[in-house]
């Protein structure tokens, strides 16, 4: 996926080929947000494999807390008190969706999981803030392919130590086409921190786990439990919020 996705967005980024020599450090820190980049895959794919989707996936939608304090500290952004309640709303609003109901108890599977959700909190966390004073220097695209190159051999090493089995042609079309959603997130996002506040874009794009939910309520008739709902209703009056301000 990574290296399919270094294709899509390679041709963007030559185009910035210059803005390498600016400064050696900062294309530094683009290849140190691609080894984040990846371990926070990693994490976020064992948490799913080891522990529970209604527990890893609200703890790793956390992962903009991590990001604003980080912003808030480092970059001098300021958090207004109605930039608080409309980030509050939608972080909140994510938790709530993303939570499923528990059905049996099974207190190791749950510990693992939350250990590696947490892992991915805090890679995500340093990845959504990074790539704004990343991308002030080097432009959109050239962070995004850094990472993608980067992530190919760190991701390979896990890959490498399980046996493949292969799927055939349909496996690999569903491959290109999350390589390309993926990448394009990826674009979107530096878009979106290169021109605004980490804070507010940070928190938008944390809503991945929610879209998720309520893309399998569409898609795969999954109902919708009631605390799902309110945080479905927290979440747009959240953006509502943010969408004002900025």
């Amino acid at each position: 996926m990574q290296v399919i996705g270094s294709f899509f967005v390679l041709p963007f980024a030559l185009t910035d080929a210059s803005r390498l020599l600016i400064d050696p450090w900062t294309t530094l820190a683009a290849v140190l947000l691609g080894v984040v980049n990846a371990l926070g895959t990693l994490s976020l794919y064992k948490g799913f494999e080891v522990g529970r989707l209604s527990i890893v996936s609200p703890i790793a939608s956390t992962a903009p807390v991590v990001a604003i304090l980080l912003a808030v500290t480092f970059l001098g952004e300021i958090v207004t008190k109605k930039l608080l309640v409309g980030i509050g709303l939608v972080l909140v609003g994510i938790i709530l969706v993303s939570v499923q109901a528990v059905q049996t108890d099974a207190s190791k599977q749950v510990a693992k999981g939350t250990a590696y959700a947490i892992g991915f909190m805090l890679f995500g966390g340093l990845l959504l803030f990074g790539l704004k004073p990343v991308s002030n220097i080097l432009g959109v695209f050239l962070p995004v392919l850094i990472m993608r190159w980067v992530g190919i051999p760190v991701l390979a090493v896990p890959f490498l130590a399980r046996r493949s089995t292969g799927h055939g042609s349909g496996a690999f079309r569903l491959i290109l086409a999350v390589a390309f959603f993926d990448t394009f997130a990826n674009v979107i996002y530096t878009v979106g921190v290169h021109v605004g506040t980490v804070s507010i874009v940070s928190t938008l794009g944390g809503m991945f786990s929610a879209v998720t939910v309520l893309l399998a309520r569409v898609m795969l008739k999954e109902r919708l439990s009631r605390h799902q709902i309110v945080g479905f209703i927290a979440i747009v009056v959240g953006v509502g919020i943010l969408g004002a301000i900025g």
